[in-house]
């Protein structure tokens, strides 16, 4: 390794640039590594909603007679496996290491998507999206817990636009090019565009990725997670039920209470097992229990808001599914916007909690701004709110996780990081049910108050209604878009006020300990870094075998 050049007191914020590598890592390396997550986060944000945009084409292939009643498992599918599997992948993280949980992520979401792209059925598809999803679920956290364990988190913050532009592209990218590939040339390049794409990023991957090997394995909770998966499925299909009947009955309830009762077995099996999953401990942090709620919130009345702003430009504004996509375009400038905002602050700084505070602020704004005006503004005045939105959709659960991240223990990295996502997923697939629920209840009362007599079959077939019942149906659900989104934004504001309550976390403090400690690679991991949090009881920063707060093992 050579030499550093001394770096003048005036210039000490350059020299987080003017460190080596981690790990040994060549310049070469770092760029493959980061061009293939960057990459390979993208397509787990697109598979996730893509097929929505697919729905006409995969029906008449595979299932003519049934499929439009199934095919919203084609998503549930996903999302199930990808929320379930969280927990377990944070553990494996910690145990075995993240480089090779990644690789083994990658790997699942490159087989599932073949498997997709060669379905036979329905059946067959919905199955293999369960594939899909366990792979693709664990690509997004396991994609931040390998950045967490190389950079420390005041270089994180630096590098943050680009997971922006990522999350940008995502809410963007979905309903544009779903639909084209799918009418131009098969539903099923959907999925064989990622098996190249994978395919390379796997190779990139395995061959710079340079982590330290782990010297000790934690135990792995198998019976907790078999618990806490089947928890999670059993609530997320009672949700699904009753977003479909409306009604707490039926088999809803097997579901609810059978989902209640695994997650009541999964604590009492947490406080009782040596070697816990989701260490109950966590939550008494001053941290992490604030920001899971913000996690959850968020998913729940910010993350889910996109589909409903979809339907209401497509029915009350007659944007058409094609061209939707474009009004997202100012959502996604806000995400950019912030990320690259709250990056260069934190990085500036080091304080993290007035950047979530002004960014839950703007949520609360943006969502009460849009439910106010969203039946007769203009359609520059609501892009003009969607930018602001977008600021806080790029803002609270982000900033969240990064400060739950960056207070983490070492030995702890991954079981945060993966808790986190687990509430965020979880939130936002709730989220997206109740609040459609809720737009279905006011959409109905509304039109049937106007004498519309069948408000979901005229809003189906909306086009050739006479202009003045058009017009009451598009009333009804621009006031119905309305309640949900007042909703959000009382959410939200129980949000903000979460936050105000929130401990901060100073960065430069972490790195501070960090250097003074001369921690990056070469601390031993038996003599662990003590952090600046743990004299306010947050956990520890140190390292799980990576990165700033490396192990000092030798990369594998």
């Amino acid at each position: 390794m050579t030499a550093q050049t001394p770096v003048p007191a005036g210039a000490k914020e350059n020299t987080e640039e003017k460190k080596p590598n981690p790990h040994g890592m060549t310049d070469i390396q770092v760029l493959v590594f980061i061009v293939c997550a960057m990459a390979t986060m993208t397509l787990a944000l697109l598979d996730g909603s893509i097929v929505s945009s697919a729905v006409l084409p995969i029906v008449r292939d595979l299932d003519p007679a049934h499929g439009i009643d199934r095919f919203p498992w084609l998503i549930t599918a996903y999302m199930l496996a990808a929320t379930a599997a969280q927990p377990l992948y944070g553990r494996l993280s910690d145990s075995f290491g993240p480089r090779r949980i990644y690789l083994t992520a990658l790997a699942t979401f490159l087989a599932g998507s073949a498997l997709c792209a060669t379905a036979q059925s329905l059946t067959q598809l919905i199955l293999f999206r369960a594939v899909q999803g366990l792979g693709g679920g664990g690509l997004m956290s396991m994609t931040l817990i390998v950045i967490a364990t190389l950079y420390p988190p005041k270089s994180r913050a630096g590098r943050s636009n680009a997971g922006g532009a990522l999350i940008a592209a995502g809410i963007v990218a979905g309903p544009m090019i779903g639909g084209p590939l799918s009418q131009e040339l098969s539903w099923r390049w959907i999925f064989l565009l990622n098996v190249p794409l994978a395919g390379l990023a796997l190779a990139g991957v395995t061959w710079a990725l340079r982590l330290p090997v782990k010297g000790t394995r934690q135990p792995v909770d198998l019976f907790g997670s078999v618990l806490i998966a089947s928890a999670t499925c059993a609530l997320l299909l009672g949700v699904k039920t009753y977003g479909e009947t409306h009604s707490f009955s039926g088999p809803v309830v097997p579901y609810f209470y059978g989902g209640v009762m695994m997650f009541v077995f999964f604590a009492v099996r947490q406080l009782k097992a040596t070697d816990p999953l989701m260490p109950l401990t966590l939550f008494k942090d001053r941290v992490f229990r604030p920001a899971a709620i913000l996690q959850f919130v968020g998913g729940f009345a910010l993350l889910s808001l996109p589909v409903f702003l979809i339907n209401y430009l497509n029915i009350v504004r007659g944007v058409g599914l094609d061209a939707v996509g474009l009004h997202l375009i100012p959502l996604a400038v806000g995400v950019v916007v912030v990320f690259f905002g709250w990056g260069r602050w934190i990085t500036r700084t080091g304080r993290c909690k007035p950047v979530l505070l002004v960014t839950t602020a703007t949520a609360v704004a943006a969502t009460a701004g849009l439910a106010v005006t969203v039946a007769d503004a203009p359609l520059w005045q609501l892009d003009g709110l969607l930018v602001l939105l977008g600021a806080g959709l790029g803002g609270v659960t982000q900033i969240a996780l990064f400060m739950t991240q960056s207070a983490a223990a070492p030995e702890q990295l991954g079981v945060v990081t993966t808790t986190s996502r687990f509430a965020t997923m979880l939130g936002t697939t709730i989220g997206g049910t109740v609040l459609g629920a809720v737009l279905s209840a006011r959409f109905a009362s509304a039109a049937r108050a106007s004498g519309v007599t069948d408000p979901d079959a005229a809003a189906a077939r909306l086009a050739g209604l006479p202009p003045a019942r058009r017009q009451l149906v598009m009333d009804a659900f621009a006031h119905a878009t309305g309640t949900v989104l007042l909703t959000a934004a009382g959410l939200l504001l129980l949000a903000l006020i979460t936050a105000l309550l929130m401990g901060d976390v100073n960065v430069n403090e972490i790195n501070r300990a960090a250097e003074e400690a001369g921690t990056d690679a070469r601390t031993d991991a038996e003599h662990p870094v003590p952090h600046p949090l743990h004299s306010v009881g947050a956990p520890g920063v140190g390292a799980e075998g990576g990165g700033p707060r490396g192990d000092g093992r030798s990369a594998a």
